[in-house]
């Protein structure tokens, strides 16, 4: 019996310490956008997927997987049009990742038509699911000479307009 009490107390303990440390299994659009959202799986099952590949810090390739971050913008409507000219030049997207980390990109770092790079939202590496200590969701963004940019546990990805102060 103090065996079988044993085995719940540790099951219950790192069930509810994983709990805890669980990062929710979404990303919030919003910001300067029409239309905001929330990506989920389900989100990812309905939005066309893009592959990447990049290199990691020890120069190793890996492929990601997941959708553009353009598509995302495009669907949350954040660039009226969708042509990015005139006053929505001022716009840039900030991502947020689940331990405070921020990033900033400009939007034409972003629309294809000005980029042939192609930064997405992925959430797999190399066909497999991201490790629980870089996703569900990780922004990917290639050709960056240092991964800093390259979020891990994105939760949310606001659309905002730079203002002279």
């Amino acid at each position: 019996m103090k065996k079988l009490s044993v085995l719940i107390l540790t099951f219950f303990s790192f069930g509810l310490s994983g709990r805890l440390l669980a990062q929710s299994a979404e990303v919030a659009v919003g910001g300067d956008v029409a239309k905001p959202f929330k990506i989920t799986a389900a989100t990812f099952a309905e939005m066309k997927r893009v592959s990447v590949k990049v290199k990691s810090k020890d120069g190793k390739e890996h492929e990601y997987s997941g959708i553009s971050v353009f598509e995302i913008l495009t669907k949350a409507e954040a660039v009226p049009n969708n042509q990015l000219r005139g006053k929505s030049l001022t716009k840039y997207l900030l991502v947020s990742a689940a331990d405070g980390y921020q990033i900033v990109l400009a939007l034409p770092e972003i629309d294809p038509a000005f980029t042939d790079q192609t930064v997405i939202l992925a959430n797999k590496e190399d066909g497999k699911d991201l490790a629980a200590n870089y996703g569900p969701f990780r922004l990917i963004v290639p050709g960056d000479k240092k991964p800093a940019r390259s979020a891990m546990r994105v939760t949310s990805m606001d659309v905002l307009t730079a203002k002279k102060p």
